[in-house]
C-alpha cells in the first residue's frame, strides 16, 4: 500500500531542493546574463567579479529589491524578472509537494514558509554583502521583498492543499463568484494595457526603429537596448492599463493621461516611443474599452443568484479584487529612477483603484441587476411533472395482472373430497406429469406441512396427506439401540410393539 506521506529522509531533501532550487537556478540566470551583456560590450570590463556583482543586483531586482547605483536611487525594477522568479519558485513548490505526497494544510503551510525564510535570508546575505562599486541594499528590506514574493509564489501554487482553496469553498456562492471574476477582470483591463501599447508602438514603428539604429551601431548594443525594453515590458503593460482607465503615469515632469496630458521630455527608450507625441480627444474613446470589462463582470456574475442584491455582491466582490490587484502592480511598476530628469517613475495607484472601482462597479451592477437568468415556466414545469406521472401510472396498469395472478391466495382444500393425487402411492411420484403452477403451489404447501399439526394420522389423511409407516429394518434398528442404551443404564426395557399415540399438536 502506498504510504501517504513520503519517509523523512526523502521529505528533508526534497525540502532543501524546493527551497534551494529556485535560488541556485536563478542566481545562475542572472550571472549568465550579465556575462553575456558584460562580453558583448565593447567599454565593459569583463571579470568574474564584476559578473558576480552584476548577478547580485539582478538577483535582487528579480525580488523587487531596491538598490542604490553610485549613490543614485533605482527603483523602477523590471517586473518580467519578477514573473520568471515566480514561475521558478511555484513550479519548485509544487513538484516538491507532488513528490513528498502533502495532502493536509500542515506540512504544506510549512514548505512555504520554508521557501520563504530561505528567500529572506539569501537576499538579506546579498544585501549586506556589498562589493565596492556594486548596488546597495538594505538587508531587511531584501529580507521582506524576497520573502514576500516568494511566499506569494508558493502560496499560488500550493492553494488546493495549503487551505487557501478549502477557505474560499466555505464562502458564500456569489462571494466566490465574485472572487473568480475578479482575476478574469484582473487579465482583461491587463489585456486592455497591452493592446493600447501594441497599437501605440505599431503607430510609432518607423520612430522605434530610429531609436535602436541611435543607441549604437554593434550587436551589443542592439541586443542590451532589446533585453532592457523586455524586462520592463510588463511595466510598461500596467501603465497602459492606468492610462485605459483614465489614472494615467508619469514620468519626472511628463504626465500621460486621456485628460490632463502634460507635454515634458521622456527617455530615449524605444517603450517610450509608444507614447502620443501631443493630447488628441479622440483618446477619450479608450474609456470605452474599460466600459466594456466592466459589462463583462457583471454579465459574469448574473447567474449567481436569483436575487439581485446577491448579484451586485459578487460585482462588488469582483470590483474590490481588481481594484486590489492593480493598486498592487501599479505600485510595483513605478519607482525612482536615478534622480535624474525622469525620476520619479509614477504609476498612479491611488486613482487607479478609485477609477478600477468605477468602471467595473457601476456597470457591472447595472448589467447584474437588470439581466437575471430566465427563470422555467411554472407551466412546463407543471406539464413535465404530469407526463412523469402518467408514465408511472401507465407502467404501474402493465404490471398489475401480473402482479394480481402472484398475490392470489391460493384455493384451500376441500375438507369432505380429499385430493385424489395427493392419495397417491408414492411410487407414482417417480414420473410426474407436467407441472403446473397450480400443481406447484400445491407441493410447495405440502412440503411446508408437519406432522405435529394434525391430531392424528387420520385427520392429515382427511385433509389429503398419506404418511408412509417406516419399514420394519428400521424399526428392528431402533430397538436394538434402545436395548443397548437400557443395558448401559442398568434399566429393564419394555418395547411396546402396538403404535404409539401420535404426537399432541404443538
Amino acid at each position: 500500500m502506498r504510504p501517504r506521506v513520503a519517509p523523512r529522509g526523502l521529505r528533508i531533501r526534497l525540502l532543501v531542493v524546493a527551497a534551494l532550487g529556485p535560488l541556485v537556478l536563478g542566481f545562475l540566470a542572472a550571472a549568465s546574463v550579465s556575462a553575456v551583456v558584460l562580453g558583448s560590450a565593447p567599454l565593459a570590463v569583463f571579470s568574474v567579479p564584476e559578473v558576480l556583482a552584476s548577478a547580485r543586483w539582478l538577483w535582487l531586482a528579480a525580488y523587487q529589491v531596491p538598490v542604490t547605483l553610485r549613490g543614485a536611487p533605482l527603483g523602477v525594477l523590471p517586473l518580467l524578472l519578477t514573473l520568471i522568479a515566480v514561475l521558478l519558485v511555484a513550479r519548485s513548490a509544487r513538484a516538491s509537494a507532488r513528490r513528498m505526497r502533502l495532502r493536509t494544510p500542515g506540512p504544506t503551510q510549512q514548505l512555504i514558509a520554508t521557501i520563504a525564510a530561505t528567500h529572506g535570508v539569501f537576499a538579506a546575505v546579498l544585501a549586506a554583502v556589498q562589493p565596492e562599486g556594486a548596488a546597495v541594499a538594505t538587508p531587511t528590506t531584501a529580507f521582506v521583498g524576497a520573502a514576500l514574493v516568494s511566499g506569494v509564489a508558493a502560496t499560488i501554487a500550493l492553494a488546493e492543499t495549503c487551505g487557501l482553496a478549502e477557505l474560499i469553498s466555505r464562502l458564500d456562492a456569489p462571494i466566490r463568484r465574485g472572487l473568480y471574476v475578479g482575476v478574469l477582470g484582473v487579465v482583461a483591463l491587463l489585456a486592455v494595457g497591452a493592446l493600447l501599447f501594441c497599437v501605440g508602438l505599431l503607430v510609432a514603428l518607423p520612430k522605434v526603429a530610429g531609436m535602436f539604429m541611435d543607441a549604437g551601431q554593434g550587436a551589443a548594443e542592439f541586443f542590451g537596448i532589446a533585453l532592457l525594453c523586455l524586462a520592463y515590458l510588463p511595466n510598461i503593460v500596467i501603465a497602459g492599463t492606468s492610462f485605459a482607465l483614465g489614472s494615467g503615469f508619469a514620468v519626472g515632469k511628463a504626465v500621460i493621461a486621456p485628460i490632463g496630458m502634460a507635454l515634458a521630455p521622456v527617455p530615449s527608450v524605444p517603450l517610450f516611443a509608444a507614447l502620443p507625441p501631443v493630447a488628441s480627444r479622440w483618446w477619450l474613446a479608450v474609456f470605452v474599452l474599460p466600459l466594456l470589462v466592466g459589462v463583462l463582470v457583471g454579465w459574469c456574475c448574473r447567474t449567481c443568484s436569483p436575487e439581485p442584491v446577491e448579484r451586485v455582491k459578487a460585482v462588488a466582490v469582483a470590483a474590490v479584487l481588481i481594484g486590489s490587484a492593480l493598486f498592487v502592480l501599479a505600485f510595483l511598476a513605478g519607482g525612482r529612477l536615478g534622480g535624474g530628469p525622469f525620476d520619479p517613475v509614477t504609476v498612479q495607484a491611488g486613482k487607479i483603484v478609485l477609477a478600477a472601482a468605477g468602471w467595473v462597479l457601476v456597470p457591472g451592477a447595472l448589467v447584474a441587476w437588470v439581466f437575471a437568468p430566465k427563470a422555467e415556466p411554472e407551466a412546463e414545469t407543471g406539464t413535465e411533472e404530469q407526463e412523469e406521472a402518467a408514465a408511472l401510472d401507465e407502467d404501474a396498469e402493465d404490471a398489475e395482472p401480473g402482479e394480481e395472478s402472484e398475490d392470489e391466495p391460493e384455493p384451500e382444500p376441500d375438507e369432505e373430497e380429499p385430493d385424489e393425487e395427493a392419495a397417491e402411492p408414492a411410487d407414482d411420484l417417480d414420473e410426474p406429469e407436467a407441472p403446473d403452477e397450480t400443481e406447484d403451489s400445491e407441493a410447495a404447501e405440502v412440503s411446508e406441512v408437519d406432522v405435529d399439526d394434525f391430531e392424528d394420522y387420520e385427520e392429515a389423511e382427511v385433509e389429503g396427506y398419506r404418511f408412509e409407516p417406516l419399514p420394519e429394518e428400521f424399526e428392528d434398528e431402533e430397538d436394538r439401540l434402545a436395548r443397548e442404551l437400557a443395558e448401559e443404564l442398568g434399566e429393564e426395557l419394555t418395547i411396546d410393539d402396538e403404535d404409539p399415540e401420535p404426537p399432541a399438536k404443538r
